[in-house]
């Protein structure tokens, strides 16, 4: 017993051990493991893909939020402001002290999670919305925040720096000490719109050049009012509607008369009146107003004391016309700019264009449309385009802002989905348009801010009929320089904007519409079609028997289509082409397209819609089975006679007939001796052709029919009265009053 116990007990201890030395094992391996992973960035890429993931997110919820606030206040006929900054609330009180833009503190709220949704803890601290986009504050003491910097980069998410920039600041017209002179810095927070009007800088040749526009910092050399010529004065240009005003910061001074030099002598001084030197050293006005300074009326406004104000320099340009301008559409990822035309182009250097403040791109040539990938955000976007002479000196400038445009899907509700079509044009103009609109919309098929609208083209019978969809939007009429404005509207609300009106289009009796299809134009010709084929179907397949028409020539190449899906091209006019392998009882689009073999470019196409049936068979019971033969013709045309047939058809050759391929079945009835397939000894012989059950269609009147050789012609399935839109059954297919499977017709008599 003791013996046992003991066994048991050993055996236990050694589990136990075996048990701490697997956990062991199993620690410096997971920390080996970890240390691998982290060594070769894995854990480091899994941080990456989160961290953008978020961001993205955060992204797609502030655009979302933003054009649903703008599309809210467009209906109200108001406007959106998103000049100011929403963080979460730890940054909230920072921003507050450390702000270095033109900013109230009154502008900074804490609705970060309004804009983008839920956010972490940690996202509260580097996250803020400003100006509808979202931006990631950069704190060099932030652990990874070079990491978060690149990713953010990465993704097109701004960086907002989060330290006081050296140099000028903008202080809102307070005395400040600014490169080495107290004075009552230019206030450009009140009066002036912030995307219309710029700071201009001073380069190094002495001329005025456009800088930054005044809702960002300026650049360091924007003025200097200590410098020895007195040059550098601040400066800032208004542009409204392509005129140009330039103004002049003057701030308040005192001044006074030295007469035995004739020279003015000028102070700086604050709202008080006060005078501060670069050492700090301050003259009170009880000093300055004794020793005979004095202060300019203009620096008082009825009872307003003014800290400076801003001198208008003088107006560019002539106020009839605008020296330049442009159109542009805006999608949710780029701009595109077009049209820049200006009246003068003899000393323009290059073009400066600038988007929400920031100038993006400089360019000489303004052929070809220019393409902004960046810096489109969600809401309005307010797009400059500035030429400038070889001193960089402004020549003319044009703001226009612009909404991404999103516009009202069209509605293809009322075209046969089977016989309409996506039209698509390349880089180069050629046409595509194969996919009936039964189909999903194809991509790229239309972007209205690249001005590439909605195109389809329905085809019936030889006619080819394009429309282009007009979506809802509203106008302005620009007379000063002879264009329209126009913004896309969402929905069927009114007029979003003041100033504009919606088209009189867009209302079909008391009803609004989203939008209208426009007819561009038909092509063809319904009585003498450009292209043609006639089609012949049977129970699992269609047969097109090449083509004909005014357009044929030489050089041209035919694609074949059915039910938008390619099946193979042919270059031989005359040939047949075949879908096989088709369903019975099945109504097919088949689609012919037409192009030049050389370059590629669209002719025009056949169109028709057919259902695969088998023509009624043959009946035989109306003939004396001992005097009716079948006949067979070869592929040459050579007549052989056959077997007598039976009444119940039960032995009918299999190569008697097959009226996909144009051979009737015929008969013959005669009295004479049938040996080696020839008719001896007859009296009389009389042939006969089976006419099976079918619709037809003639495009025009009957003789244009035969100018152009041209009639459809569908198989009925049974004694079927439905037919297909044109269509018609002709009247020898109804016999007192009954419809018949078809008809023998007879086709002559040979003897008496």
């Amino acid at each position: 017993m003791n013996l046992i116990m003991k066994r048991k007990i050993k055996e236990k201890g050694i589990t136990l051990i075996a048990l701490v030395v697997t956990i062991i094992l199993l620690l410096i391996i997971s920390t080996v493991t970890v240390s691998y992973l982290s060594s070769k960035g894995i854990f480091n890429r899994v941080d990456e893909a989160t961290f953008k993931s978020r961001m993205k997110q955060h992204q797609e919820s502030l655009y979302l939020y933003i054009n649903n606030k703008y599309m809210d206040a467009y209906s109200s006929n108001q406007d959106i402001d998103t000049s100011s900054i929403n963080a979460g609330t730890t940054l909230k009180s920072a921003i507050e002290e450390e702000i270095v833009m033109d900013i109230d503190e009154s502008d900074v709220s804490d609705n970060l999670k309004e804009f983008i949704g839920d956010t972490t803890k940690s996202e509260d601290e580097y996250l803020i919305v400003y100006e509808g986009e979202l931006n990631y504050v950069s704190d060099k003491d932030r652990a990874n925040n070079d990491k978060y910097v690149k990713w953010c980069k990465d993704i097109g998410i701004n960086i907002f720096e989060y330290t006081r920039p050296a140099g000028i600041q903008i202080r809102n017209g307070n005395y400040e000490l600014v490169k080495g002179i107290y004075m009552c810095t230019p206030e450009v927070n009140k009066g002036f719109n912030k995307t219309r009007t710029r700071y201009l800088d001073v380069n190094s040749s002495g001329y005025l050049v456009p800088g930054r526009w005044i809702n960002k910092n300026p650049n360091e050399n924007w003025y200097d009012y200590g410098s020895a010529d007195g040059s550098k004065w601040a400066n800032i240009l208004v542009e409204n509607g392509g005129q140009s005003i330039y103004y002049t910061w003057i701030p308040r001074y005192c001044y006074k008369l030295i007469t035995n030099t004739q020279r003015t002598d000028v102070k700086f001084i604050d709202i008080n009146n006060n005078y501060k030197d670069s050492n700090g050293n301050v003259t009170s006005w009880d000093e300055l107003s004794k020793e005979g300074y004095q202060v300019p009326e203009a620096f008082k406004f009825g009872d307003t004391e003014l800290n400076g104000f801003w001198s208008m320099k003088y107006t560019a340009g002539d106020t009839t016309s605008s020296p330049i301008t442009f159109n542009v559409t805006a999608s949710e990822t780029q701009a595109v700019i077009k049209n820049i035309s200006v009246k003068d182009a003899t000393n323009i250097k290059e073009y400066v264009i600038g988007i929400n403040g920031n100038i993006v791109k400089r360019v000489k040539d303004v052929s070809q449309p220019i393409i902004i990938d960046k810096y489109i955000k969600a809401g309005k976007n307010t797009i400059n385009v500035t030429s400038v002479n070889s001193n960089g000196e402004v020549i003319g400038s044009m703001t226009k802002d612009v909404m991404p445009a999103i516009v009202n899907k069209p509605d293809l509700s009322g075209f046969n989905p089977d016989t309409t079509f996506y039209v698509q044009y390349d880089d180069k103009d050629v046409e595509t348009s194969v996919i009936p609109i039964r189909e999903k919309m194809p991509a790229g098929w239309y972007s209205y801010a690249n001005s590439r609208w909605a195109n389809i083209v329905t085809r019936n019978n030889g006619l080819e009929t394009y429309y282009t969809w007009i979506p809802r939007y509203e106008y302005y009429l620009d007379t000063q320089n002879q264009r329209a404005e126009i913004n896309f509207i969402q929905g069927t609300g009114g007029a979003q904007t003041t100033g504009y009106q919606v088209p009189e289009a867009f209302k079909f009796g008391d009803q609004a519409l989203t939008g209208y299809w426009a007819m561009k134009y038909t092509a063809g010709d319904a009585a003498a079609p450009k292209f043609d084929s006639e089609m012949v179907a049977t129970n699992n397949s269609i047969r097109t028997k090449g083509i004909i028409g005014t357009g044929k020539a030489n050089g041209q190449k035919y694609r074949y289509y059915i039910n938008g899906s390619y099946k193979g091209e042919e270059t031989d006019s005359s040939k047949t082409f075949e879908f096989s392998g088709l369903s019975a009882n099945t109504l097919y689009t088949i689609l012919i397209e037409v192009r030049s073999s050389s370059n590629n470019s669209y002719l025009g196409s056949i169109c028709k819609q057919i259902k695969t049936v088998d023509a009624n068979k043959p009946e035989l019971m109306g003939f004396n089975a001992g005097q009716t033969y079948y006949v067979l013709y070869d592929k040459d045309g050579n007549e052989r006679i056959g077997d007598k047939v039976k009444n119940d058809g039960s032995n009918m050759p299999k190569s008697w007939y097959d009226y996909g391929q144009s051979k009737w079945a015929n008969i013959v009835v005669t009295d004479g001796t049938v040996s080696n397939g020839k008719i001896t000894n007859a009296t009389k012989t009389t042939y006969f052709v089976w006419i099976p059950r079918y619709e037809y269609f003639i495009p025009s009147t009957q003789s244009a029919q035969i100018a152009s050789g041209r009639i459809d012609v569908r198989f009925l399935s049974g004694t079927s009265a439905d037919v297909d839109n044109g269509y018609q059954i002709p009247e020898a297919f109804t016999f007192d009053g009954k419809a018949l499977t078809g008809y023998w017709a007879m086709k002559y008599t040979v003897g008496e």
